[in-house]
């Protein structure tokens, strides 16, 4: 499943089968709408004169389909009002999903030219410079964005291509030691080692945070799926269901809720929360991937491929929803398009080591042992224990 960040991110943490690895499994991250067209009953200079509309039509837009139309429309509406953060931001946001890096960083160091300390917009510059390989820039921006919490796992992730993650996390830890009451720290710390993979330690971090902020929605997002990686389901859906208490359409607390449910056994309950979310955020992959995972878990396969194939429309960039893309195509024998999504989840994410062991599996079934054993190569160096473990497994049986 894709537990989706406190930031609205994406965490990959999909469960494995016994015998089909990481296939079969939710993507932990509804209302009719409209999108806007020349047809739209509203009128232009209304949509020109709402900043928090113009926003709201241009997501209405992208969740219909129409990406360009969504991006040409607000770009117009942002050269037309030049200091209006929000439009500009999801503007921004929108170039990137369609992988116009250059556009999306002119648009976020723009408005970081009249609003310097928008840590929201650091948060996103961050993201162009990682897909750009600018390490050192990115961790810049990210570190400028926090407390945005949703700097932590591309941090992780930074500092593991950089290899000073062990330096970096010793720092926090001795932050944490030495301000024991400062729920910020021990926060960051338990984000940390939750994307690290150390969900034990993290969860301790995490309840500490949660003693000293009680009321924080983040810390209880964060924290329940902290224990939904331990499969601790109860406690996940407890501090779940408090965040939504405080925050009623937290869509990061409905998309991790809804796993937690499916961990339950409780699928309707789930799909009811992932409806909620799409409400809620009809641009929204997260919740898109889920349900298609619903539809998949209930051989409805076709149904989940529409699901995924909407998702990625959305957005470009959601990994997950190759994940499961390829591997309905896949367990259907249409291997062309299963080789087709992995290969495009890689170009998105290429050092993942799941995908790269999906498509060997996908090499495998057709025979194909020289590119298999390529891919089960590359992902023998998956931080996902077990995507490793499997990948060692399988090539060895192909060697013998």
């Amino acid at each position: 499943m894709v537990r989706v960040s406190v930031r609205n991110g994406v965490l990959p943490a999909l469960a494995f089968a016994v015998a089909v690895l990481a296939c079969a499994a939710p993507a932990r991250v509804a209302a009719q709408v409209t999108h806007a067209n020349s047809g739209d009953a509203r009128s232009q200079d209304a949509l020109a004169s709402d900043p928090a509309l113009a926003v709201s039509e241009a997501r209405k837009t992208v969740a219909d389909g129409h990406l360009d139309l969504a991006v040409k429309t607000l770009a117009l509406y942002v050269a037309a009002h030049p200091r209006e953060v929000e439009p500009a931001r999801y503007l921004g946001d929108l170039y990137y999903r369609q992988s116009d890096l250059a556009s999306a960083e002119r648009t976020f160091l723009a408005i970081l030219r009249y609003a310097p300390e928008d840590r929201e917009t650091h948060n996103r510059l961050g993201g162009v410079y990682a897909a750009q390989d600018r390490i050192a820039d990115a961790i810049d921006e990210f570190q400028k964005s926090i407390p945005s919490v949703g700097a932590y796992p591309h941090l992780v992730e930074l500092h593991m291509r950089r290899g000073d993650i062990a330096i970096w996390e010793s720092d926090l830890r001795r932050d944490a030691r030495e301000k024991p009451f400062d729920a910020a720290a021990q926060f960051a710390l338990g984000q940390v080692l939750r994307y690290e993979r150390k969900p034990i330690e993290a969860t301790t971090y995490l309840e500490r945070a949660r003693a000293l902020a009680p009321e924080s929605c983040e810390v209880l997002s964060e924290l329940g799926s902290s224990y939904l990686d331990l499969a601790r389901v109860a406690d996940a859906v407890t501090v779940l269901e408090r965040c939504l208490a405080l925050r009623h359409n937290d869509y990061s607390a409905l998309v991790n809720l809804g796993d937690a449910y499916i961990d339950r056994g409780t699928p309707d309950q789930a799909r009811t929360l992932f409806e909620r979310a799409n409400t809620v955020r009809p641009d929204g992959a997260e919740a898109l991937i889920d349900l298609g995972y619903l539809e998949d878990a209930s051989q409805r396969w076709e149904s989940a491929v529409r699901y995924y194939l909407h998702a990625l429309a959305l957005d470009p960039l959601a990994r997950e929803g190759y994940v499961d893309l390829g591997c309905a195509y896949r367990d259907h024998h249409l291997y062309a398009l299963a080789e087709a999504s992995f290969l495009k989840g890689l170009s998105v994410t290429p050092n993942d080591g799941r995908l790269h062991y999906l498509l060997g599996t996908t090499y495998a079934d057709q025979g194909k042992s020289v590119l298999a054993k390529s891919e089960y190569k590359l992902a023998l160096s998956s931080d996902e224990p077990e995507v490793a473990r499997a990948a060692g497994r399988d090539l060895a049986a192909l060697q013998k």
